[in-house]
């Protein structure tokens, strides 16, 4: 039975607490039978109707064609998700963790939930695709990171684990495709030319590639979800706080359009992008997601404390005057005023 609270505040805590809710989620461990009647089908049967309602609404693109070719979508990507947690599962073994099917289609289940999700925005005009691209990967970090937790994988195989996991289910999906005469081809898989042999290809494997990506990503996330910071017992900001905030945030406009025009340029390329290039666009995507965040990491700041910053920064804005504290931290953002509004703060 399908329980709507349930699914409610599972998918709620994926969006808001990830962590906290993987850890719930396992004490104790669903069956898979639970996570896919509880997450995996209901998530995605909604996501896929509000998207055809979107679509329709905006006039976007989300399978067009007929009713039964959206059913066989909607029955395809359902499946990919035991496919992909078989493949989790079996490399477990490999990799020296625990194999337990229950676990690993927990993991694709909870991790999921973004990328459903943003299957209700791709059909929106010229962003739709982007965000909904951002929410896949934004999956793809989930899963790497729910993984030790239910597979029990050594943290010295996990970025090779998931990699190699990510890379069969890819092949897998491509071979389903082409088996079926491409019929899922412009709703679940980039065609890349194989063949190409390109120094971009090369490249990417170790800088901006896929797996290298996801996981110099995934550890700035998690010692940033470490960070922890105390703030001041009168909420005010200091001048060195708000220089930093602003230097991170040039800092970050600046990663972020050097990716974005990486992606932009392997994107418009007139011959088919290689193997390689496709996983250096995603790559390179997930860097952008987390780009802030690298920033204040790489420097040697605090994630907590630039969170703090910018909600003080984002009261002062508001209020202004209202108490001694938004005064101070309001005159001080004014000193920086020139510079925040060039970098669109």
């Amino acid at each position: 039975m399908i329980d709507v609270q349930a699914t409610l505040r599972w998918v709620q805590g994926v969006i808001t607490d990830p962590a906290g809710t993987a850890t719930a989620y396992r004490e104790p461990l669903a069956s898979w039978q639970q996570t896919f009647m509880q997450i995996t089908l209901p998530v995605y049967v909604v996501a896929y109707l509000l998207a055809a309602v979107v679509a329709a609404i905006t006039g976007g693109n989300f399978l067009l064609g007929s009713i039964g070719f959206f059913v066989l979508s909607l029955v395809w990507v359902l499946a990919w998700t035991f496919v992909i947690a078989f493949i989790f599962d079996y490399l477990a073994g490999t990799f020296g963790g625990t194999r337990n099917f229950d676990a690993a289609y927990a993991v694709v289940g909870l991790a999921i939930v973004p990328a459903a999700l943003g299957t209700v925005i791709g059909p929106l005009p010229w962003l739709g695709w982007l965000l909904s691209l951002a929410a896949s990967i934004y999956s793809l970090v989930l899963a790497y990171r729910f993984i030790p937790g239910y597979l029990a994988v050594p943290d010295d195989a996990r970025a090779k684990h998931f990699g190699l996991s990510i890379l069969f289910a890819f092949v897998v999906n491509l071979i389903v495709t082409f088996a079926l005469g491409g019929l899922f081809a412009s709703s679940f898989v980039y065609e890349p030319d194989f063949s190409a042999e390109s120094e971009s290809s090369t490249a990417t494997s170790t800088e901006g590639g896929l797996f290298g990506g996801i996981d110099r990503q995934a550890d700035i996330a998690d010692s940033a979800a470490n960070d922890t910071y105390e703030p001041p017992a009168d909420g005010k900001l200091t001048e060195k706080q708000v220089a930093q905030f602003v230097y991170v945030f040039e800092k970050t406009k600046q990663l972020r359009s050097r990716l974005t025009e990486r992606i932009e340029a392997a994107s418009s390329q007139e011959e088919k992008p290689s193997f390689g290039d496709v996983f250096g666009s995603i790559g390179d995507a997930v860097r952008a997601g987390t780009a802030e965040m690298e920033v204040v990491k790489t420097a040697g700041g605090n994630w907590a404390e630039h969170q703090w910053v910018r909600g003080q920064l984002e009261t002062a804005r508001i209020h202004q005057d209202l108490n001694d504290t938004t005064r101070h931290n309001y005159q001080l953002m004014l000193k920086f005023e020139d510079k925040l509004n060039e970098l669109g703060f």
